[in-house]
């Protein structure tokens, strides 16, 4: 069945937004969305995290977490721009660029930045909640397929997933990402004091990706 265009795709067409300009774009906001991802996290730590066990039986933890996130990421954005900026954050976005014909529902992402010149380009951010450090089947999943093959980050050539810990150590998780992975890991500068860490992934239908890893520890030890 074929895909009619969309009004983003009408009102921000290609001939006008190239690919080029949206990994540009992708890269210079990168820093600043990921520092805002993890100002955000110590802040859900602090207010709720610290005061709860999460290695109990918990229904919806995965979305429970997302959205709490969510909600203090929103209210740094707006303390550091006063709502002025020229991207901002989202919950839940659908990527649009990697529909399936009607009446499929779109992939979305669980958090992003969406640039309000063009709003095709998103910089998006994938959530698992992590067990232990070993179990990374679902996480690995996302990694390879979805922003592997180019679903996620369609346009851009950056996008970021997140672990959230139950329990281990951030380095553990890391090395047994990098074993996992077919692209080494490296330290991003800027972030160097974050349990964060980005690797490289080239793509057949999309742009060459950087893909950032942010090992968020819920439960303190």
């Amino acid at each position: 069945m074929r895909r009619c265009p969309t009004l983003s795709e009408l009102a921000w067409p290609d001939e006008v937004f190239d690919s080029e300009s949206a990994s540009v774009w992708a890269q210079s906001v990168a820093i600043r969305v990921l520092r805002w991802t993890w100002m955000a996290f110590d802040r859900l730590q602090e207010e709720v995290l610290d005061n709860v066990d999460l290695r109990q039986p918990l229904e919806q933890l995965e979305r429970d977490l997302v959205r709490g996130h969510f909600i203090r990421l929103q209210a740094i954005y707006f303390k550091e721009t006063r709502g002025f900026a020229a991207l901002i954050p989202v919950h839940e976005w659908p990527e649009l660029e990697s529909r399936s014909p009607p009446p499929a529902r779109p992939p979305c992402y669980d958090l992003g930045f969406v640039y309000q010149e063009n709003q095709r380009w998103s910089w998006p951010i994938e959530a698992k909640v992590l067990r232990t450090p070993r179990a990374l089947s679902k996480y690995l999943t996302d990694v390879n397929v979805k922003f592997g093959e180019g679903t996620a980050a369609p346009i851009v050539g950056e996008g970021g997933m997140i672990a959230y810990l139950l329990s281990g150590k951030h380095e553990d998780l890391f090395a047994r990402l990098q074993e996992r992975l077919s692209a080494p890991l490296f330290v991003v500068p800027g972030l160097e004091d974050r349990p964060h860490r980005a690797s490289m992934h080239q793509r057949k239908i999309a742009p060459e990706l950087r893909l950032h890893h942010m090992v968020m520890a819920c439960c303190r030890e």
